[in-house]
């Protein structure tokens, strides 16, 4: 059905009132968030109540398609909740003295009852929109909904454009995040959800070296050790408390290049575990190919190996060698 500059409740017959209110508000980029605080000036919409007494036969009874100030009005004639009409609260002989006057052009009284009725539709849609959140949504988090739920995790307006995270699928774990509870299973699965994989999971209690502060160091002539307790000999220590390890398992090869440094889901890995991470741990990132995935060295080719990554020189050209993992180092 096209958008008529009128249409009447013939044409309107399969449509609800709430499913007219979103065409119309796409159709002319009409923001609905705050639409029960706008006045009637600045609306698309102009709601009225149809005064006339009669068993309606669709929830609009009419509307007209008007253009004021080279801006468009949708003026919206209903058959529900008003003052006057087949279900108004008013007395039956007011009622009656309205239709009839509506009848004959005389819309003092009726013009006078749908100021109310306007604001009283409108705060009808708004509740009944409220709690529809999958209407509500929007794909930038503009929506009030998204920006209240992300607030719970500390997440402003600032933050969506300028920390490079999809933050749309962060919202599904929200209750998790603002719990404060980062078990590896915990961000494994929040990784997992995020990326779309299939085969992750995280080794806590990687070794790591330590560098010993020099005041700390062992040095002759200076009693600061004590030889089988705390004697140390060199200038870094084996630590297994801080250091954990991500593995990132049966990666395609497009997949896999976009996880190395120098790819998009390898920033977005970093900043989710920086926003994720209570304390920011050392982490290494460990990557695994697909087990029929070759890998193939080709100079001047960006699809190929990238040297120090995921580059293997063959010397038998007629062997077939496979990478299993590349494990990066070094993240915090």
């Amino acid at each position: 059905m096209g958008l008529e500059n009128d249409l009447a409740a013939d044409n309107l017959i399969d449509f609800s009132f709430y499913q007219l209110i979103e065409i119309f508000a796409k159709k002319y980029n009409f923001d609905l968030e705050d639409f029960d605080k706008c006045s009637m000036d600045d609306s698309l919409f102009c709601f009225e109540s149809n005064p006339l007494i009669h068993f309606p036969t669709s929830d609009i009874e009419k509307i007209s398609i008007k253009t004021e100030k080279l801006s468009p009005k949708v003026e919206m004639i209903v058959n529900f909740l008003g003052l006057q009409g087949a279900n108004g609260p008013l007395p039956g002989t007011l009622l009656s003295e309205i239709a009839y006057e509506s009848y004959n052009q005389d819309t003092i009284r009726k013009t006078y009852l749908d100021f109310f009725n306007h604001h009283l539709i409108a705060l009808l849609y708004s509740i009944w929109r409220k709690y529809k959140y999958y209407i509500r949504f929007q794909s930038d988090l503009s929506d009030n909904f998204s920006q209240r739920i992300l607030s719970l995790i500390g997440v402003n307006r600032h933050h969506l454009n300028t920390i490079d995270i999809n933050w749309g699928k962060l919202l599904f774990y929200v209750g998790v995040i603002q719990s404060n509870v980062r078990t590896a299973d915990v961000l494994a699965k929040i990784i997992r959800h995020y990326f779309d994989l299939t085969d992750i999971s995280i080794n806590e209690y990687e070794r790591q070296l330590v560098g010993i502060d020099k005041e700390q160091q062992n040095r002759l002539g200076t009693r600061n050790m004590v030889l089988g307790d705390s004697f140390v000999i060199g200038k870094v220590i084996t630590s297994f408390t801080n250091k954990f390890r991500i593995n990132i398992n049966g990666l395609d090869t497009e997949c896999f290049h976009q996880f190395l440094p120098s790819g998009k889901k390898f920033t977005e890995l970093k900043e989710i575990m920086k926003f994720l991470l209570k304390d920011q741990l050392p982490y290494d990132l460990c990557l695994g190919l697909q087990p029929q995935v070759q890998s193939n060295f080709v100079l001047g080719s960006n699809e190929s190996g990238f040297l120090g990554w995921s580059t293997l020189l063959n010397a038998n050209s007629e062997q077939q060698v496979k990478m299993k993992q590349v494990i990066i180092t070094g993240q915090a």
